[in-house]
C-alpha cells in the first residue's frame, strides 16, 4: 500500500471532513486548496484512507510540508510533484501518481522510490470535455501558483539543520503544462514581477498539451527556468493525441508533439529529449510511465545524472536534442 500526497482546489463533498472531490472548483474561490494524504493498494485508491488537513496553513500545507521533510530527511528519499493531465478525476489522479511511483521504484531495481504528491485540479474526467477541461486547466493556475507560494515559504524558513538535501522534482502531464504555464503567469503576479524563487532540482515536461514556441515567450513558459536547475522537455512525434489536440482543437503546434520550434534558441537549462524512435502503440501519450526506456531516462534526469551522460542517448547537434534508442 502506497501513501500519495496531495494538493487540489477541486470541490470537495459534503461530509465533514471532506472524503472525496468531484470534478468542479471549491465553492470558496478558484485560489482554494485543500492538502491531504491517501492509500492506494493494488493500484487502487481506497476512498476510506483519504485524509484531508484543515482549511488552514498552519494545520494545512504547512503540516504537509513538514511531513514530507520528516521522510525526506529520515529515510533520504527525494519528493516527486505530479500535474495530471486532461481526462483526470481525483481518484485517477491519486492513482495514477501512484503507478508512476510504482513504476519508477521497480524499473530502477528499488534506487528511486520518492514521496509522490499530486496536484489534482478538476479535470471532468470525460474524453468529450477537452475544452472545458483547457478553461479549467488555465484557471487552476492560480490555485497551484498560491501552492508554490506556499512551499516556497516554508523552504526559506526552514534553517540548515532542518534541510533534508535530497531532492524536489516535478512532471507535468499532458495538460498539467498548461496548468504549469498559467501557475507561471500568477506567480508573477503574486510577486508582483519579482524573480520566481527556485523550488525544484528538474522539471520534466512530457507529452505537453503546449505551443511549441512556449519557451519564446513571458506570457507562456520564458519564466520556467527560474523555479529549477534544469528542464527536460520530451516529445514524440508519434504522439496522436496531441496531433489531435494541434489540427481539430485549433492549438497551434504541440511542444510535446515535435519538440520546441525555435531548439537553439531555447535556455540554458533546457534540455531536449526525442522519444519518437523508441514509443509505440498504445504507450504513445504516457510513455513517461509506460515506456520502460523513457521511465529510465527520466529516472536518471531526477536523480541528477548529467545530460551528457544518460546512456541509450545521442545528440543530434542540427537539432539541439538528444534521441533515444
Amino acid at each position: 500500500m502506497e501513501t500519495i500526497y496531495f494538493a487540489t482546489n477541486r470541490n470537495p463533498n459534503n461530509a465533514q471532513p471532506p472524503t472525496d472531490f468531484g470534478k468542479g472548483f471549491s465553492d470558496t474561490g478558484l485560489g482554494d486548496l485543500r492538502f491531504g494524504q491517501a492509500k492506494v493498494k493494488r493500484g487502487a485508491l481506497d476512498p476510506s484512507s483519504i485524509q484531508i488537513l484543515p482549511d488552514n496553513s498552519a494545520q494545512g500545507s504547512k503540516i504537509l510540508f513538514q511531513q514530507l521533510r520528516e521522510s525526506m530527511k529520515a529515510q533520504s528519499l527525494d519528493s516527486l510533484l505530479f500535474i495530471h493531465g486532461f481526462n483526470v478525476s481525483f481518484k485517477a489522479a491519486v492513482e495514477s501518481a501512484a503507478k508512476i511511483g510504482e513504476r519508477y521504484s521497480k524499473i530502477s531495481n528499488k534506487t528511486y522510490q520518492p514521496n509522490i504528491f499530486v496536484f489534482s485540479w478538476p479535470s471532468d474526467g470525460e474524453v468529450t470535455s477537452y475544452v472545458n477541461d483547457r478553461h479549467d486547466a488555465e484557471a487552476s493556475g492560480y490555485a497551484f501558483a498560491r501552492g508554490l507560494m506556499k512551499l516556497a515559504t516554508f523552504l526559506k524558513s526552514s534553517n540548515s539543520e532542518e534541510a533534508c538535501q535530497q531532492k524536489i522534482n516535478l512532471i507535468a502531464h499532458s495538460m498539467g503544462n498548461y496548468v504549469l504555464r498559467h501557475a507561471l503567469q500568477q506567480a508573477q503576479k503574486i510577486t508582483n514581477g519579482a524573480s520566481l524563487t527556485r523550488i525544484f532540482d528538474n522539471i520534466v515536461l512530457t507529452a505537453a498539451d503546449e505551443d511549441n514556441d512556449a519557451f519564446e515567450f513571458d506570457h507562456k513558459l520564458a519564466k520556467l527556468p527560474e523555479l529549477a536547475q534544469r528542464i527536460t522537455v520530451y516529445f514524440n512525434n508519434g504522439d496522436l493525441a496531441l496531433a489531435t489536440s494541434d489540427l481539430t482543437k485549433g492549438n497551434p503546434d504541440r511542444l510535446g508533439h515535435d519538440g520546441p520550434s525555435k531548439p537553439h534558441q531555447i535556455p540554458a537549462k533546457v534540455v531536449i529529449v526525442d522519444a519518437s524512435d523508441v514509443v509505440k502503440g498504445i504507450r504513445e501519450h504516457s510513455y513517461h510511465v509506460e515506456e520502460d526506456k523513457v521511465a529510465k531516462d527520466i529516472i536518471a534526469v531526477l536523480q541528477g545524472e548529467s545530460s551528457d551522460k544518460i546512456p541509450s542517448r545521442q545528440y543530434v547537434p542540427h537539432a539541439n536534442k538528444f534521441r533515444l534508442f
